[in-house]
């Protein structure tokens, strides 16, 4: 009797391995818990803030929706009317123009004023007031941007006309000329945007290790050999993060273009955005509004994609 309750005693305690388990176990569901508590204020703000939206904007692209006669769903013939609208067509080449200028423009200038506050970094007073100054438009809201360049190209009393005077250049009239209208907002945009991509640079830029190039200048190694073997490759994620960032500011850039040009002239500034703002809040086609969103979502993919591609930049995912 007494050894069948020793045996039933000892059965009743679990070997050692299945106790070191289940400690192992609900540790990391521990660490996963906390993991995921943690994450849960920001996931809530972005479900709320970007997911729902975008799922709402697809959503109501299927639709004929009005605020007065009310909704109707069409499928896809949103879509379908979006590229068979001239106007659309119009906004549509424009934005790629707008990008092709902007996103090349910004990721140069940004590189090239980084390169010089880092060749500048023995100065800490010379380097630190510089990129104040670089940095400083960044600061500033859209309709400060608009107003600015308005004045800088003013036909009759802008800076930019009266330099261009003062060199006996003939200046355009740069917001009212189709040619010349939607460069001069990518300049302003261009000058809005750089200085914060030449702060990614340039922490980047002071992330490489200095022996590298001592390295590389004892064995002989020029500047464009600097540049293209050491400078760019470790720069790859910082690029990465500006194209993506840059490629979207430029396919939704809409105050410096309604304060600017209204579209003008004629619809030679006319952008996705504004289109879609003209569709929605006008002429009240909701619907064709969302689906020119969606459309402009999948144009920025594919461009931040492609770029990505010239640069060889995909491996940078991963």
């Amino acid at each position: 009797m007494d050894k069948q309750k020793l045996g039933a005693g000892r059965r009743a305690f679990p070997a050692p391995n299945a106790l070191l388990m289940k400690r192992f176990l609900t540790r990391g569901l521990r660490r996963e818990m906390e993991g995921i508590i943690f994450a849960f204020p920001y996931l809530l703000v972005w479900g709320t803030f970007v997911l729902w939206p975008l799922g709402y904007g697809v959503y109501l692209s299927l639709f004929d929706w009005h605020p007065i006669r009310g909704s109707k769903f069409v499928g896809f013939a949103n879509y379908i009317a979006l590229f068979q609208d001239v106007r659309f067509l119009n906004a549509l080449s424009n934005s790629f123009r707008f990008a092709v200028i902007v996103v090349p423009l910004v990721l140069i200038v940004a590189f090239l004023f980084a390169l010089l506050l880092w060749g500048w970094k023995g100065n800490r007073r010379l380097s630190s007031f510089a990129q104040a100054v670089f940095f400083f438009p960044y600061l500033l809201t859209v309709s400060v941007i608009a107003i600015t360049w308005r004045w800088f190209l003013d036909p009759d009393f802008g800076l930019v006309t009266i330099a261009l005077k003062y060199l006996r250049i003939q200046a355009p009239t740069f917001l009212t000329d189709p040619f010349w209208a939607l460069p001069a907002i990518a300049l302003a945009t261009a000058w809005w945007l750089s200085g914060y991509r030449m702060v990614v640079f340039q922490a980047a830029l002071s992330d490489i290790p200095q022996e590298l190039f001592e390295a590389a200048i004892l064995d002989g190694a020029r500047l464009n050999q600097l540049l293209f073997h050491i400078i760019l490759p470790l720069l790859k994620p910082a690029i990465l993060f500006s194209l993506v960032l840059t490629t979207i500011s430029a396919f939704r850039t809409f105050g410096q273009v309604l304060m600017m040009t209204e579209g003008g002239p004629g619809r030679a500034t006319e952008v996705l955005a504004l289109y879609v703002y003209w569709n929605a809040f006008e002429y009240f086609r909701i619907g064709k509004a969302a689906a020119a969103g969606v459309v402009m979502l999948f144009f920025t993919l594919l461009l931040t994609l492609l770029g990505m591609k010239i640069l060889g930049l995909k491996s940078e995912l991963y």
